[in-house]
């Protein structure tokens, strides 16, 4: 496969422009000084992935180059930053999201070709694969048991009731207070959790009023719950809790 572009290097950046208009891949030597909020950052440290961000550049202190990724017109960033974590767990890399989002399948094939094109450049930067570990993610097994018990929470203002009625389906009753305003980063912009949390109330914007809850909505997991209330920030496992004050972690996890 042949891919055409045009190139520049400094002292600090090697950019490569994608012919046709799809995209750009620059190679830092240093942490960037200018952060597009709709750029993908992978953060490397001896050519490993240590890091990866959406918009802004957090922990980059950790990290001794980078790599900034700009999608072309027709790929979203922020759906294509999401289907970027999967393929980097599939060579070798521990990636811990939070949330899920639903792609559609021929948008994740358009996505997938695009990062079979261009991985051989991020490789030709040096970026490594590693040995694939076994997760250590704790898990969690649905109680039919517990589909009746009103699970509360009570976060950072946001205070909601939630039922877990089947694996993927846990209902927010309606009356739930959400946090109206996402946490910026150290460069004072919205993170990738916190535009995520925005585009997922935009799917349910007619069910709230002032950022009140007016109808009982249907979310597919526990962190969708925490990014939809508070733009997570913390384990949503340990924040829902029973009426006896057991976290739902406690009652459901699998030792």
């Amino acid at each position: 496969m042949t891919i055409n572009f045009t190139g520049n290097l400094t002292n600090q950046k090697i950019s490569i422009d994608f012919a046709n208009r799809q995209g750009k891949i620059i190679y830092y030597l240093m942490k960037p000084t200018e952060i597009d909020n709709e750029s993908i950052f992978l953060l490397l440290n001896n050519s490993k992935i240590v890091g990866m961000d959406f918009g802004a550049l957090n922990n980059g202190d950790k990290a001794n180059s980078f790599i900034e990724i700009v999608v072309p017109e027709n790929i979203i960033a922020a759906d294509f930053f999401y289907c970027l974590t999967k393929e980097i767990v599939q060579i070798g890399y521990q990636i811990n999201v939070d949330y899920k989002m639903t792609i559609s399948e021929e948008s994740k094939k358009v996505f997938q070709e695009y990062w079979r094109q261009i991985l051989p450049l991020l490789q030709a930067f040096g970026l490594k694969s590693v040995s694939k570990r076994r997760s250590i993610k704790p898990r969690h097994k649905f109680l039919k048991s517990l589909s009746d018990v009103p699970f509360k929470i009570d976060y950072k203002g946001s205070k909601a009731t939630v039922y877990w009625l089947k694996r993927n389906e846990f209902v927010v009753k309606a009356g739930a207070t959400l946090v109206a305003e996402p946490p910026l980063t150290k460069a004072g912009i919205i993170g990738f959790a916190g535009k995520f949390g925005l585009q997922l109330r935009q799917e349910y914007e007619k069910q709230i009023k002032d950022n009140i809850l007016i109808e009982d909505i249907s979310l597919r997991s526990v962190n969708e719950i925490g990014t939809f209330l508070y733009f997570v920030g913390t384990n949503s496992w340990l924040q829902l809790k029973s009426p006896e004050g057991k976290t739902l972690d406690e009652l459901t996890i699998v030792k």
